[in-house]
This record gives C-alpha cells, sequence and structure tokens, in this order.
C-alpha cells in the first residue's frame, strides 16, 4: 500500500514537472529573448521626460545652500553654510537624550575644536539646533569634517556619529 502511493505521488510530481507550455512547432520562442530591446521612436517623436512626483526640476533655496543632505536615525542637518573665512553655520534637529549632544571638527589626523550643543527638545522629540563653529585649518590643503554624536550614558563613548565635510 505504502509503495503504491509512493508511485503515485512520484508520478504526480512528475506530471506537474513536465506539463509547461508548448512552444510553437515553428521552433520560434513564445517570448522574445529578454536581450532584445523594442524598437526605437523617431527622433521627431522623442517626447520630454516628465519629471516623478514630488520632484522638481528647479533648484530650491535650501538645494543652492546644501546640495547635500547628512542624516541618521537620531540627526537631520539642514543646511552648513560657511558664513565666515574661518567660520560655519549648522543648523538642524536631533533626537537626542535630554536634548544635548556633542561635535568634534577633525582634521583627519587632529580634533582642531570640540563643543556642547543644546536642542530645543530631548528623544524621542525631534529638537531644533543651531550652532556655529570657528575654525581655522592647520593645514592650507586638509579637509575638515565636522562629526555630530551623542554620548553614550554608561561610558562615555561616541554614539551615532554623522561626519559631515565643511565647505
Amino acid at each position: 500500500m505504502k509503495k503504491l502511493l509512493s508511485i503515485l505521488l512520484i508520478a504526480v510530481l512528475l506530471q506537474g514537472c513536465t506539463s509547461s507550455k508548448e512552444t510553437p512547432s515553428t521552433g520560434t520562442p513564445a517570448h522574445p529573448p529578454a536581450t532584445e530591446q523594442p524598437a526605437q521612436q523617431p527622433s521627431d517623436s522623442v517626447q520630454p521626460e516628465t519629471p516623478q512626483p514630488g520632484t522638481s526640476t528647479q533648484p530650491t533655496d535650501d538645494q543652492d545652500k546644501n546640495d547635500e543632505t547628512y542624516k541618521n536615525d537620531i540627526f537631520q542637518v539642514a543646511s552648513v553654510e560657511k558664513t565666515g573665512e574661518d567660520t560655519f553655520t549648522i543648523k538642524g534637529k536631533a533626537r537626542v537624550f535630554e536634548g544635548n549632544f556633542q561635535y568634534v571638527v577633525e582634521d583627519g589626523h587632529n580634533e582642531l575644536t570640540k563643543g556642547n550643543v543644546q536642542t530645543s527638545a530631548g528623544a524621542p522629540e525631534w529638537g531644533d539646533f543651531e550652532f556655529t563653529v570657528k575654525v581655522k585649518k592647520d593645514q592650507p590643503n586638509s579637509t575638515l569634517t565636522l562629526v555630530l554624536f551623542e554620548s553614550s550614558p554608561k561610558d562615555g563613548s561616541r554614539r551615532m556619529e554623522l561626519p559631515i565635510a565643511l565647505p
């Protein structure tokens, strides 16, 4: 009895595997190969691309100020502006413990300056912040990087670092 059931089960499985769509007897595939491209439209009837909903082809004021958005789970930096020769203004939102976070400016080798920032609200809310950093490069060809982070309440280590290249 078990042998009969096993044979029937195998027969049903084999039947399911072999009952696929048949190709026409002319030998041409039912569907064109994936490498074939659709026919090109004549150049006089090419239509311009339409932008996706929610996007704009015209730059906004925010895009002019800051082409790149910096964010992670606890920081959303809206703008980084160079306001003077060695002065930068940073604006954004943060969701940090007790509304407090730290920053450091590095040149790849050294920490040039550091500080604390207080936001308008503590976690779990997003608090607004704006602060100004005055820092001078040690080497003229170096790149300045602002690193935002939250200090761990347990051991003081950096958490959720967000590196930002200063203009």
